[in-house]
């Protein structure tokens, strides 16, 4: 065992988990949607949410989400391409006081005309999709965007939500700078018949300092029933155009008066009334949610990429940014007053943000929060979010994000969003996990019991200017809420509770900050702790904490759990020739492929004695531990298990962390750092489960060591734990009998397991169809049987614990003076004993 595992035991166990850890009662199923816009469904009650490059997904409990294909449809097809969706709107005849013209706009068309190689392909950007109650149809308003600003936004609409949509009209058109590119428009239908472009549009490749790229829609109804649309990108600023609740399209008799000059216009005839942004101000994203007396807007400032790329000022300054309004068409103002709308360019994120930080920051990057969050997981680059008040009694708050260290992939997200004492918009801590409280719940009930707030809590706090050339993000530190209402430790303050009600307030270094007090769930385990969520008006900063440990020597409580019971096989790597205490004449071969290098047995700071080192390597190139299955030819009735400590030094979602190989078959079990199991037969039956493709689970964090288990039960299917604590397969994908499998109760298991009992070989590094990792591996343990949940967490804790996991006792190999020795066939021995396992006084010990 490594003694030095023992003194982190309780960091790991008491100090940094928070409260009782218990294996996931839900399921997050994740799905990467750029831009999600999302809607309810009340006749399926389902979720959908609609994003950019015709990416789309539903759910019913906002975690475990599906992908949907959402089809194009035009006269002759139900399934038409891209190229052929927005050439032939449907209407064409529209009306404005009672007169009706013709209007027939191509909207494919208008967007090539910035490019001579355009492709509408990867162009559909930000739908929002709504049921016109009116029209009784379900309406998707699209952008079809194009360089230099030849973009529109569409209407598409469809009896059914998921399709097909047939492209109707356009709703705004955005880039007639010169000549009379505004005759294919509808300019002169609003403003009546011109003789020539009026000379406010005629600016040329200066148009994104003044108007729209007539991009990004959001469609919703204010509370009277009057439907509404914002729109706009960066250029001249965020718009707002009153629609026709018939008709889905402009309200063409809703008149607008300019207001303003030059690139200071507020309102203009045809784009409608300026809400947010201008002078290319950086926000786009606009998204308008009616919430407890206020229309709120959410607009995203920044670059949408994962940052770290100096060349490039605004990579990754993703951050979602809030202002309110009681009329849906503004003014829009934060929480310190100040108006979303510009008066001239200013910057408005990044450590050289100049606008006096516009906007309340709900959050934005974070890394080393709770148990998900954090390495390479850490959040960054939220945003183009969507913000739904549901009839759940619910608010979901609705965004993609990228990672800190995973490149441009990204995945969706939902925490629930609450209003602090002054109603703005503070958001739970952690992601969606199912918690029952509601909006009325936050005013009228206490979740959080005072006697339960005092203790030590992780403080995280979302300020502005964070550095994203840099990957900037904000960490937590530690302070106490002691129950005489005082904070101490990193920041000091203090900190009362609204009796009865889930409002805190919390005075941290001299600014109060207001916020809501309830249980949350530390994804992806079960992790219940107290957390609050707090705004200070005056400054627009957001913290967040939760409580963990009540001490950093807080005892933890033993698991009565049996780890011992059924172990054929422990390798703990301290020793040369590499055996298997339990059965010296199994051993473990170093081996490589190609030009790779053999493993190495080396010394970690972390862990005592010796740990084996893989290198990473491709197919054919691998660097690999081959051991004596010790499961060959064995009757497993249940199942097996296979334990080991692993640190993967390398983010890498593929390659074999440990398989069984059949090399007669070539059929394969394995496992990868992403939990990623995969098994195949080579014969058509296989399953993948958490598949890394576009997906990386987060379970097990690379650069630290992890306790791993893998379960396989001809009943309970497939188990892995990370650290004692059950993960969740939130992709599936398989085949059997010719029959597709898309989840896993739907696979038969006793052919895993009976693959176990034919393979001679077990690895590390080898045997999957890819390579080996970069990563080292400690204290190998495989059961012939399937352990449970607490024989894991046993497991865990015992390994931390430097506990002997073996029941063996290890002795210097020396002559022995009791007559009382017995080899394991109960023979009694005399003499001078060879290496091996021996009995004396009813207990087994080994000699080295």
């Amino acid at each position: 065992m490594k003694q030095q595992m023992k003194k982190t035991l309780l960091t790991i166990l008491s100090a940094l988990l928070p409260l009782a850890v218990m294996a996931a009662s839900y399921t997050l199923g994740r799905v990467t949607v750029h831009d999600p816009s999302v809607v309810w469904d009340p006749n399926s009650r389902t979720y959908y949410i609609f994003g950019s490059h015709r990416d789309h997904a539903k759910t019913t409990d906002l975690m475990k989400w599906t992908k949907i294909t959402v089809p194009w449809q035009t006269a002759t097809s139900n399934n038409a391409a891209n190229s052929a969706a927005f050439t032939t709107p449907q209407v064409t005849k529209v009306k404005k006081g009672g007169v009706e013209y013709d209007f027939n706009f191509n909207a494919f068309n208008w967007s090539k005309r910035g490019n001579s190689s355009y492709s509408v392909d990867g162009m559909m950007w930000a739908p929002d999709v709504i049921w016109n109650k009116a029209m009784n149809k379900w309406c998707m308003y699209l952008s079809v965007n194009g360089d230099n600003w030849y973009s529109s936004i569409i209407l598409l609409t469809s009896d059914n939500i998921e399709g097909p949509y047939r492209y109707q009209a356009p709703v705004v058109i955005s880039g007639f700078q010169s000549g009379t590119s505004y005759k294919d428009t509808d300019l002169e239908i609003v403003l009546g018949t011109q003789s020539s472009l009026p000379s406010r549009y005629a600016v040329g490749s200066n148009w994104g300092r003044r108007y729209p790229n007539c991009i990004d829609p959001c469609v919703f109804y204010d509370e009277q029933g009057k439907l509404w649309m914002s729109y706009g990108s960066w250029s001249g600023g965020i718009y707002m155009l009153e629609l026709d609740e018939a008709t889905g399209l402009r309200d063409y008799d809703v008149t607008y008066e300019l207001k303003g000059s030059g690139d200071g216009i507020t309102v203009d005839p045809y784009f409608g009334k300026k809400i947010a942004g201008g002078y290319y101000s950086s926000g786009e994203a606009s998204y308008i949610e009616y919430i407890g007396g206020y229309y709120y807007l959410f607009v995203t400032n920044g670059g949408l990429a994962a940052g770290g790329n100096a060349n490039d000022y605004n990579n990754g300054g993703y951050q979602m940014r809030v202002f309110r309004s009681q009329n849906p068409d503004g003014p829009y103002i934060d929480s310190k007053n100040s108006t979303a709308l510009y008066g001239s360019y200013l910057l408005n994120f990044g450590p050289s943000e100049n606008d006096g930080n516009r906007g309340v920051n709900i959050f934005g990057a974070y890394t080393n929060w709770g148990n998900q969050a954090k390495g390479n997981y850490g959040e960054r680059s939220q945003g183009h979010n969507s913000i739904i008040a549901a009839e759940d009694g619910r608010t979901y708050l609705v965004y993609h994000t990228r990672f800190q260290n995973l490149g441009e992939g990204h995945q969706v997200r939902v925490h629930q969003v609450f209003q602090n004492q002054n109603g703005w918009l503070v958001a739970a801590p952690f992601e969606y996990t199912g918690e029952t409280v509601t909006s009325a719940d936050i005013a009228s009930t206490q979740q959080i019991p005072t006697e339960n707030i005092a203790g030590k809590y992780k403080l995280l706090t979302h300020r502005y200017k964070l550095d994203h050339r840099k990957k900037e993000a904000a960490e937590p530190t530690d302070i106490e809420l002691l129950s005489d209402g005082t904070i101490t430790g990193a920041s000091t303050g203090t900190w009362s509770i609204d009796e009865g009600t889930s409002y805190i307030t919390l005075k941290i270094g001299g600014t109060t900050y207001y916020g809501v007090m309830v249980e949350q769930t530390l994804e992806p385990y079960d992790t219940k702790a107290p957390a609050f969520t707090a705004l200070a008006s005056t400054t627009g900063v957001t913290v967040w904490g939760y409580k963990y440990g009540e001490s950093s020597t807080d005892p933890v409580t033993p698991v009565d759990g049996d780890y011992k019971t059924g172990l054929v096989a422990y390798y703990n790597f301290d020793a040369s020739p590499i055996t298997n205490q339990l059965n010296t004449t199994q051993t473990a071969t170093l081996q490589k492929e190609g030009s790779n290098s053999l493993p190495t047995l080396k010394t970690d700071g972390s862990r005592s004695g010796q740990v084996i080192h893989t290198n990473f390597g491709a197919a054919e190139n691998t660097s690999n531990v081959k051991f004596a299955n010790p499961l060959a030819g064995a009757t497993l009735s249940e199942g097996a298990t296979v334990a080991f400590w692993l640190n993967a030094l390398d983010q890498n979602y593929w390659d074999a962390a440990f398989a069984f190989y059949n090399p007669q078959t070539t059929a394969r079990l394995y496992l990868t750092p992403n939990t990623y199991v995969g098994y195949n037969d080579m014969k058509g039956t296989w399953i993948d489960l958490n598949h890394p493709d576009g997906y990386a689970s987060g379970f097990i964090t690379f650069g630290e060591w992890n306790h791993v288990t893998v379960t396989i039960s001809r009943k309970d299917g497939i188990k892995v734990y990370v650290n004692g604590n059950l993960i969740s397969f939130q992709k599936c994908n398989g085949e059997m009998g010719g029959t597709a499998v898309t989840s896993p109760n739907a696979f038969s298991y006793s052919q895993i397991v009976s693959h176990l009992t034919a393979s001679s070989d077990f690895y590390f590094g080898y045997g999957s169809f890819w390579g080996s990792l970069n990563a080292d591996y400690d204290d190998l343990c495989i059961y012939n049987r399937v352990l449970t949940a607490d024989d894991v967490k046993a497991l865990y804790q015992a390994e931390c614990n430097n506990e002997s996991i073996t029941g063996i006792e290890a002795v210097s190999k020396s002559p022995v003076a009791n007559d009382n020795v017995y080899d394991l066939q109960g023979r009694k021995l005399n003499g001078p004993l060879k290496s091996g396992i021996y009995i004396r006084n009813g207990r087994k010990f080994i000699v080295k």
